[in-house]
């Protein structure tokens, strides 16, 4: 069991984590493909309804910028010690990642700061990034809505940026590196991006059919737990479970 994508929500996966999910195999990518909404509401309809602090894992208004928009690539950074980071490379790699991506993108990237981005690992980022005279800081989520594209290493900031109809680039292997609307690089700072028109599919499967309100009632909870270990599918969760019913 993983947290994650939503607010307050968490995930079972029948296969694995990270570069691993079930999400990042062929059936995944086929499931998400073929996923349709049969009357059920779009993640965009749901999530856009519900308070601003609530439309993202963390709170889509935090601010510490007077950039309010950006129409050119934004850097998503993620905590170095993460351990979506830490299951494929180091932190010191990843470091040098920032610093190559800055190198690449210069003046017109905004690196946009994770919320947990303070203190001495704000310093320590700072350092890396102001001499290509990128722009960059904590920010609202809005900032990213004219941006051409977000990259990030294998942050899940993916699902924000979907669900607002913004490409997104993941650069390393991680936990949608494979997954159906997301642009893997493979190592790579692209210079121009293809849209993937029905990339918020995405964002549709997960609410519907993989996440779940870990705020849950105990008793639901266990419901969810023993249909999951009585299913022989890979994605077992329903609509009686879903993040979708249970905000």
């Amino acid at each position: 069991m993983e947290t994650g994508f939503f607010y307050n929500a968490s995930f079972i996966d029948t296969i694995g984590n990270y570069q691993s999910l079930s999400l990042n195999t062929y059936q995944g990518y086929k499931a998400v493909l073929e996923f349709e909404l049969n009357g059920r509401k779009s993640a965009r309809d749901i999530i856009f309804n519900l308070p601003k602090n609530k439309q993202s894992k963390y709170n889509a208004d935090y601010n510490e910028t007077t950039i309010t928009s950006w129409s050119g690539p934004i850097l998503i950074l993620q905590n170095p010690t993460d351990r979506s980071i830490l299951s494929v490379t180091s932190t010191e790699n990843y470091l040098n990642f920032i610093e190559d991506c800055c190198k690449f993108y210069g003046e017109k990237l905004f690196v946009k700061f994770h919320p947990w981005n303070s203190n001495e690992i704000y310093t320590k980022l700072e350092a890396i990034i102001k001499p290509y005279g990128c722009k960059y800081g904590k920010a609202r989520m809005s900032i990213i809505d004219n941006a051409e594209f977000c990259i990030s290493f294998n942050s899940t900031f993916a699902v924000d940026a979907l669900l607002r109809g913004v490409p997104y680039v993941q650069y390393a292997m991680g936990t949608f590196f494979n997954a159906y609307g997301i642009i893997y690089s493979e190592g790579n700072f692209p210079t121009e991006v293809k849209r993937i028109e029905d990339s918020y599919k995405l964002c549709d499967f997960l609410i519907h059919k993989f996440c779940f309100n870990h705020k849950m009632s105990k008793e639901k909870f266990a419901k969810m737990v023993k249909h999951y270990a009585n299913s022989k599918e890979m994605f077992p969760m329903i609509d009686e479970f879903s993040y979708a019913n249970n905000i």
